[in-house]
């Protein structure tokens, strides 16, 4: 006799005139719809640890067989899935290098994570031959993957053009020489695209990102210029232009906003979004000091600006029309194809940065954080370091989130927001988790809304996302 179980889920209403049940299955990010008589079945036999279907009544019982079929319900030991054993760094090979071409930038951001760039150093420049051994060392230690990802980061790497046609370059030289692909892209303050720059992106196909933070004057209060203190947006305008007569694909659009300014985030969505940028993401500032932290109100005036681009979105896809905010579009893509994120991201598990000195850290966020460094060109990478660094990270969040409904669309974090928020700041474990919590509220219920009413074409798009 088998005893069946729910498995763990949560249930959603969509507040249109439909009113439609959703349940999500928290451990494979499964979505269904269901009717009201499903739902009442479900409230009626969800909360029992054991379920024989022969005592079930025989309307329930087809309901809860179908739930069964559907893998909603489960033999009781199945119930609770095996917890993942943690990956072993040194078997996934390397597959995306973030190269810190200048420690250095032009600006003086308000919210730089970075510390104007230097990371909490002098500021640097990678040079150009420590530069191409990282590239090749990308190409040669990825292993059976046939496709590599290096990222141009900085401060701002345009200030160090030596560096970075030197990276390019040998990437793609090495990538021929051992059957791979490679795919660079680099993040800019949009603010030095010389001619020399332009004929360099010219020659390579870069994916870019321009840091931009909305209109003129809510730009320019977080974006400067080192020195002077001047805003950024004329400049920044100014090289939107150059790219528009030099290259065939406009960038992506990176937004980052305080708290104070998120009552702002649709208007700042507009503003950007008609630029003419290929994609627009915007981000919470990652708080560097307790003046950054949000209160609960800020954070619930950030998700109202999330729903109301959210909801234009499901407007205009079902006029066939996609509009372009990648936050969105990042969780859509993975509900649609049902996709696990079975680790938080990809740092130190395929995903490291080099900073200008050659040594490797976890991720671009952490270099110039000693106690995250895992190794350097010269000796190789640290693997065992790694495996302590990820596993420190995830202890103190490990029970929660094994209980957390959104485990399978999160995994716990950003790593360096939950290291700043919990060491530098004194925060409790899960000081972002109602928050990421309520953003997949809102994409959960997008998401059923473009089911019933998206064109296609929105939908084959977000699959083809899915797979990167």
């Amino acid at each position: 006799m088998t005893h069946y179980a729910f498995r763990d889920h949560r249930l959603f209403t969509v507040p249109d005139p439909g009113g439609d049940t959703l349940i999500f299955g928290a451990d494979d990010a499964s979505l269904f719809t269901v009717d009201e008589t499903t739902r009442a079945v479900i409230q009626r036999w969800r909360e029992r640890s054991a379920i024989d279907l022969a005592d079930v009544p025989e309307a329930d019982r087809e309901v809860l067989q179908a739930l069964r079929d559907a893998r909603l319900l489960v033999p009781q030991e199945h119930r609770r899935p095996p917890r993942r054993a943690p990956y072993d760094p040194a078997r996934i090979p390397l597959g995306t290098l973030v190269l810190e071409a200048a420690q250095a930038c032009n600006l003086r951001c308000t919210y730089c994570f970075a510390g104007g760039g230097s990371y909490g150093g002098a500021a640097r420049l990678m040079d150009p031959g420590l530069a191409r051994r990282a590239a090749r060392y990308l190409v040669e230690s990825s292993g059976e993957r046939q496709h590599v990802t290096l990222v141009l980061f900085g401060g701002e790497p345009l200030l160090n053009l030596a560096a970075i046609e030197a990276a390019v370059v040998e990437a793609e030289d090495a990538a021929r020489e051992h059957g791979k692909t490679v795919t660079v892209s680099m993040t800019t303050n949009g603010t030095r695209f010389t001619p020399e720059v332009l004929a360099f992106l010219r020659a390579h196909p870069i994916s870019l990102s321009v840091s931009i933070d909305g209109p003129p004057e809510l730009n320019d209060a977080n974006r400067r210029f080192a020195g002077s203190g001047r805003g950024t947006y004329e400049a920044i305008v100014a090289g939107l232009a150059e790219l528009r007569q030099h290259l065939p694909r406009p960038p992506a659009g990176r937004v980052t906003l305080t708290p104070e300014q998120w009552h702002l985030i649709p208007e700042v969505f507009d503003h950007v979004a008609a630029m003419g940028f290929l994609e627009v993401g915007i981000a919470p500032v990652s708080p560097m000091n307790a003046k950054m932290l949000p209160t609960p109100e800020q954070e619930r005036v950030l998700l109202d600006g999330f729903a109301r681009i959210a909801e234009r979105f499901v407007q205009k896809a079902a006029e066939g029309e996609l509009l372009s905010f990648s936050n969105l579009l990042d969780v859509l893509a993975r509900l649609h194809v049902g996709q696990v994120k079975d680790v938080a991201c990809g740092a130190g598990l395929g995903y490291l940065a080099i900073d200008s000195e050659g040594r490797f850290y976890l991720c671009h966020r952490m270099a110039g954080m000693d106690h995250f460094r895992v190794g350097d060109l010269e000796h190789g990478i640290d693997h065992a370091g790694i495996a302590k660094r990820l596993a420190e990270q995830a202890a103190p969040r490990q029970d929660a989130c094994s209980k957390c409904w959104a485990r399978s669309l999160c995994a716990g974090g950003c790593h360096h927001d939950n290291h700043m928020r919990e060491h530098d700041l004194g925060q409790n474990p899960g000081g972002m988790c109602d928050f990421i919590r309520g953003w997949f509220e809102i994409c959960i219920r997008a998401y059923a809304q473009l089911r019933r009413s998206a064109d296609e074409r929105i939908l084959a798009f977000l699959a083809q996302r899915a797979q990167g």
